[in-house]
């Protein structure tokens, strides 16, 4: 029965696919690793002391341009000092410590479905796909502007597989969606295709409105309800060095407000809007995004923050940001002992530089990965597609990036060592010269006693020349599609659905939200 041929018509292209019943992607179940090793500590106790006071001190006496009044004014309330320009502002370490009293650890996103919901806190990990390229590629079709045909099949991918937790607001950005509904097209996409976490981008609060009255709609409560039952979370990033833009700024006001979780990560390029010293690029990053979180406790305290701050360097040829690279890595590690400092979640990201689906994306993929865990990263972003350095989502990576994801939540699972697991009756009964293929110890676990490869291939030359000699790209590319055929698109409340409609179709006829201010 196993074996009988079905036909099934594709969510992604509405062709008629065959597949064989019974052979469906296998896959780890739905849930968050948990990270219960010692965290590497790159740097001493009095090292990292020595960056956190050179923050301050940068606070205190250079200070940050927050280029919205509204933030300004906040900062004034409680005794900053605005320089003459409106926009500088300075404060001392006495309103840190303040912020860093009132400011929440933990919170729970919760999607339209509970039973996906991501706890964002100092101990498990939540991986999120990629975000943000303008491009996207695969072997088949090659290298492309996005669509929302392509975001959606991002989004798809995202729903199907089990490892990753949260969907990026634009795992590609579907160019062929004017700027002004942009955001209301792909939210309604990524709130129809996925019930896991959603994104918000903060362009402007009136987009922000429009994506958290969306979120609210797919969960059947207002917006006002998502203070009490965060759902999303967004990256903050600074216009390094030392300044926030408008955008960013009221994002960070908006996100306090109703209590969803913004990822603070300031742009920093060591050797261009940072110092070239890792110690001071560190430093620098980290009065910035220190700045930010200020910013969200004086506009709500006890709203969330994750920190990012850390710092990527340029290549010092090229001028090009340099990720993945060995430095890159360090700052990882020195930027999570600061988090810890501080009790905050910890965001990394798996990046690299690659321009193809080769040695490199998957060196500098795994090297930024290990380093973020073993650091004690909570959030990783980009975790699933990221090329080109952020240029371009590739649907053959974001296969091969689940695959390392499962390896890494596989590695992260205890090792058990009781009486069963010593096995020393099974050895006895063994003895010397023989196997352990045929035991009953290994027969009642073989099929779940190791991590199984979705993409790895352990067969011998000759198996895999009969199969296609298909290599490892070549293997995600033919998973992708078989994961595209067999998603299942989760069911939306029919009212729900009717008010989404209407929702986007009246915010549509009013023009949606342009991204100026």
């Amino acid at each position: 029965m196993n074996d009988v041929k079905a036909a099934a018509t594709s969510p992604r292209t509405g062709r008629r696919t065959i597949r064989k019943r019974g052979k469906q992607i296998k896959q780890l179940p739905w849930g968050q690793p948990v990270n219960p090793h010692k965290r590497l500590e790159l740097l001493s106790a009095d090292a990292i002391e020595a960056i956190h006071m050179n923050s301050l001190r940068i606070l205190e006496e250079i200070g940050v341009a927050f280029h919205l009044p509204a933030a300004v004014d906040l900062f004034a309330e409680v005794g900053a000092v605005i320089g003459d320009d409106g926009i500088n502002v300075r404060f001392g370490r006495d309103i840190v410590e303040q912020a860093l009293s009132t400011v929440a650890r933990a919170s729970r996103l919760t999607p339209r479905n509970a039973g996906h919901a991501v706890d964002i806190d100092t101990e498990k990990l939540a991986f999120a796909t990629v975000l943000g390229p303008p491009n996207c590629h695969d072997i088949e079709r090659g290298r492309r502007p996005g669509t929302i045909a392509d975001f959606a099949d991002f989004v798809r991918l995202g729903q199907f597989f089990n490892i990753i937790h949260m969907i990026a607001g634009s795992p590609v950005e579907p160019m062929d969606v004017p700027v002004e509904i942009r955001h209301l097209v792909s939210t309604k996409v990524m709130l129809e295709l996925s019930d896991k976490v959603p994104y918000v981008f903060c362009h402007s609060p009136q987009r922000i409105h429009d994506v958290l009255d969306m979120i609210a709609i797919s969960r059947g409560i207002e917006r006002d309800d998502l203070i009490e039952s965060p759902s999303t979370y967004a990256i903050i990033n600074t216009n390094s060095p030392l300044q926030y833009d408008a955008p960013m700024a009221a994002g960070l006001i908006e996100l306090a407000r109703y209590n969803q979780t913004p990822l603070i990560t300031p742009f920093s390029l060591a050797g261009a809007t940072m110092p070239v010293s890792l110690a001071g690029a560190v430093s620098l990053s980290n009065a910035e995004m220190l700045a930010g979180l200020v910013l969200t406790q004086l506009a709500n305290p006890g709203a969330p923050v994750v920190t990012g701050a850390k710092t990527l360097n340029v290549d010092m040829k090229t001028g090009a940001p340099a990720f993945g690279s060995a430095e890159a890595n360090q700052s990882l590690q020195i930027g999570a002992q600061l988090a810890r400092r501080y009790g905050l979640p910890y965001r990394a990201s798996n990046f690299t530089s690659s321009n193809a689906v080769d040695a490199q994306a998957a060196y500098e993929s795994q090297a930024q990965l290990w380093a973020g865990v073993l650091a004690g990263a909570n959030v990783i972003m980009h975790a699933a597609g990221w090329l080109e350095g952020g240029l371009c989502s590739s649907f053959d990576k974001f296969i091969l990036d689940v695959e390392i994801l499962q390896m890494m939540a596989s590695y992260l699972q205890p090792v058990e060592v009781s009486d069963e697991t010593l096995a020393f009756d099974e050895v006895v009964s063994v003895g010397r010269g023989g196997h352990y293929f045929g035991t009953d110890h290994t027969i009642a676990s073989f099929e779940s006693a190791f991590y199984l490869p979705l993409i790895s291939n352990t067969k011998n030359y000759g198996q895999w020349a009969e199969e296609g000699s298909l290599d490892a790209t070549q293997r995600a590319h033919a998973l992708c599609r078989r994961a595209l055929d067999e998603y299942q698109k989760p069911a939306l409340e029919p009212d729900r659905q009717e008010a989404l409609d209407a929702f986007v179709a009246r915010r549509t006829e009013e023009g949606g939200a342009p991204i100026d201010w």
